[in-house]
């Protein structure tokens, strides 16, 4: 799971300071949004490019790509739902050699780091994404007044 939290608060404050308080959480949820939707996203196209080609089929993992705003508080979760994300870990970060408890020999999955990857590579631009979609929804809530 990765968490976006806001980190320069003040700053995101300072756009909402003229809304009121319903509306300051949905510009400010808006914003978290589309900062956990870049995670979303470049993690799906990590996994593509690195996992997908000719006879390996990743449907459940693929659909399983999730992000949720959180209600009572300010923050948002980017990750994986059921029924694929159960293993997502597996292929993320891979697996050493496995045997079972007879001694039969189940194979070794190498790691793919596709989602480690998209928190490194994605993380400024995402900070940058909460505060301007906290910036688009604050013009859209002022327009419609």
């Amino acid at each position: 799971m990765i968490q976006a939290s806001i980190v320069d608060k003040d700053s995101i404050l300072y756009l909402v300071r003229n809304l009121e308080n319903f509306e300051k959480d949905k510009a400010i949820k808006s914003g978290l949004r589309s900062a956990v939707n870049i995670f979303r996203v470049k993690g799906r196209s990590n996994l593509r490019a690195r996992l997908l080609h000719h006879g390996k089929q990743t449907n459940h993992l693929m659909n399983s790509f999730t992000n949720r705003v959180k209600r009572n508080k300010l923050g948002a979760l980017a990750g994986f739902d059921r029924p694929g994300g159960n293993h997502s870990h597996l292929v993320d970060r891979g697996t050493k050699r496995r045997y079972t408890k007879s001694g039969a020999y189940r194979g070794i999955m190498p790691g793919n780091r596709f989602w480690a990857d998209a928190e490194k590579t994605e993380e400024a631009r995402a900070l940058q994404a909460v505060y301007e979609g906290t910036q688009k929804a604050v013009q859209r809530i002022n327009s419609r007044r």
